[in-house]
């Protein structure tokens, strides 16, 4: 377990950009501050959510992504109904509070969580929570309706038009998209990626002061991984310590919010998610899809770090945190 500490003198005042790249003491100091304003706001127990990948199936070409619409040496699968409760009654059972449903921008989907939706909330009570993409102000009133709870969409980059180069869409039509979920009453989560292809440290500040400005009730940051088949196959990942000091930034801007510590940086580190618990996180994500599937869902490549139950009680005790018995 790793001590928490109030701000010090040679934190307070420090530019972002210096926060962002710090490394060695500055960096544990970084640290020690996100978890004495986690302890400081009583969240210092872990989140667990259930994550069922639905669909691989993607409308869109973002260049980091191998689920892009045009990469056809993948096979594409999309659960039914039934797959989907059947597996939500397991996590249940487990006693994890929050179904999170996620996909590629599947448009085929919405009639599949026009059953499940409901469905869940009736027989089981849980948290929804949905990440799937970009979709007309009417869809997410209709999702909200059914009984969806929250929503993750990351802006992933700041800057309109390194997000157009990736993405090929323009960052306004995100933006907008995360602006009505707000609106509609979702709790919204967003963030960035920290690694793409010619960002800077200022490109960094900008997506910071960008999260700020939309002040979300999750933040995510993760280290981009270079994917197969997409056109930054041949790049290199990105930094899992400027991952890691952006996160405990979040915390300390956001005292109150969900703070996912994602398997990509498992992936990249070994360790890795343990030290996003201890740089203020207090979320991890547990993945059921069923393993026939797992390897088609290729947010992170083929060879993806797949977070288990064992894996995040283990990481969890070794943080000297607890798990939190109910979702919000």
């Amino acid at each position: 377990m790793y001590a928490v500490a109030e701000p010090t003198e040679r934190l307070l005042g420090r530019p972002l950009r210096e926060l962002i790249d710090a490394d060695g003491e500055l960096q544990q100091e970084l640290f020690a501050q996100a978890r004495w304003v986690r302890q400081q706001h009583q969240m210092d127990q872990v989140h667990l959510r259930g994550v069922i990948e639905i669909s691989n199936f993607c409308q869109k070409n973002c260049n980091y992504c191998a689920m892009r619409a045009a990469n056809h040496h993948l096979e594409r699968y999309r659960l039914s109904a039934a797959e989907i409760l059947d597996i939500a009654a397991q996590i249940h059972r487990l006693g994890i509070g929050t179904l999170f449903l996620q996909a590629g921008q599947d448009p085929q989907c919405d009639a599949i969580l026009q059953e499940v939706i409901p469905a869940v909330k009736k027989q089981f009570g849980l948290h929804v929570l949905l990440c799937l993409g970009e979709y007309p102000r009417a869809t997410y009133v209709r999702w909200r309706a059914l009984g969806a709870d929250s929503y993750i969409l990351k802006f992933e980059t700041s800057e309109p038009e390194r997000y157009r180069q990736i993405a090929h869409t323009p960052l306004t039509r995100r933006l907008q998209c995360i602006r009505w979920l707000q609106e509609i009453g979702f709790q919204v989560g967003t963030g960035n990626i920290v690694g793409l292809p010619g960002q800077t440290l200022d490109t960094l500040v900008r997506d910071v002061l960008l999260i700020q400005e939309i002040r979300p009730d999750f933040a995510s940051a993760s280290p981009f991984i270079p994917n197969e088949n997409t056109p930054l196959a041949t790049q290199a990942a990105g930094s899992v310590r400027r991952t890691l000091n952006i996160m405990a930034i979040f915390r300390i801007l956001f005292p109150q919010a969900l703070i996912p510590s994602v398997s990509a940086l498992e992936k990249l580190a070994p360790g890795g998610q343990l030290a996003g618990l201890n740089a203020g996180a207090n979320v991890i994500t547990i993945n059921f899809t069923p393993p026939q599937c797992r390897s088609k869902y290729l947010i992170y490549s083929q060879d993806r770090f797949v977070v288990g139950l064992e894996h995040a009680r283990s990481i969890i005790q070794q943080a000297g945190m607890t798990v939190r018995p109910v979702a919000i």
